[in-house]
């Protein structure tokens, strides 16, 4: 898949460092939350993975370690 500059993720010093995002993918006017953590790279190959697999759009809202433990914890 080609992304044009104004798609490309910026590249940054937070590569290493553990990220926590609550992430909207949008795909057929269908979209699924999901909650994602890692290091910003890998948190920026499952964006790719998402637009590889179809994904109109994917959202990203960074939260922090509390917010997403909290989520482990609802039913």
């Amino acid at each position: 898949m080609l992304l044009s500059l104004r798609h490309k993720l910026p590249l940054t010093n937070m590569s290493s460092k553990l990220c926590y995002y609550r992430c909207f993918v949008t795909k057929k006017n269908k979209t699924e939350e999901l909650w994602l953590w890692g290091s910003w790279k890998e948190i920026q190959a499952e964006v790719l993975e998402h637009y590889d697999e179809g994904a109109d759009a994917v959202e990203l809202e960074m939260i922090n370690k509390e917010q997403f433990y909290e989520t482990l914890s609802r039913p």
